[in-house]
């Protein structure tokens, strides 16, 4: 499920993906390393800590991957980022780009993992929340399609981790 709002500065919006049968808390337990993004989205092929301690505001990793949409000469996307904000009894963190050569200007993000109201038992989502000014090369609706791909291969990994099946947030 997505929702989108276009402020008069830029985008805000939020994608959501679900996860059957995993408790937030056994999700949120493979989840909560800020540097250790590349094990959860397919697209991100290395993170590391660059300053700072994993976990607490002010660490700064670097993530890389394939993908530069905003300058395709670029074989890499890279982005450096900043923990704003952990939260480990909600089970969330906040941060923000601070450098990339991926088009963003302002890019701020809210990640966590809550309990999903459609499941009766164990089921959690993953929420992914954003505010940005618009990215060179993305429209909006591309930039959330893209955010929510990123959150469903997240979901499934996850699942992949724990042993059990993955569905969408819709589904």
């Amino acid at each position: 499920m997505e929702t989108m709002a276009q402020p008069k500065s830029g985008w805000e919006g939020k994608v959501t993906a679900r996860i059957r049968a995993a408790t937030p808390e056994q999700a949120w337990s493979l989840l909560k390393g800020f540097c250790s993004l590349h094990r959860w989205v397919p697209s991100v092929r290395t993170c590391h800590k660059l300053e700072g301690v994993d976990g607490q505001p002010g660490c700064v990793r670097y993530c890389g991957g394939p993908l530069n949409r905003s300058d395709p000469t670029q074989p890499t996307g890279w982005s450096k980022e900043r923990l704003l904000a952990m939260d480990p009894a909600g089970r969330s963190y906040t941060y923000e780009i601070v450098e990339t050569n991926k088009g963003f200007a302002r890019y701020r993000a809210t990640f966590a993992v809550a309990p999903d109201p459609g499941c009766a038992a164990e089921g959690c989502c993953l929420v992914w929340s954003f505010a940005a000014d618009p990215v060179k090369g993305w429209t909006q609706q591309e930039f959330v399609a893209y955010l929510e791909k990123l959150a469903q291969g997240v979901a499934e990994r996850v699942e992949a981790e724990i042993g059990l099946g993955v569905a969408s947030a819709e589904g």
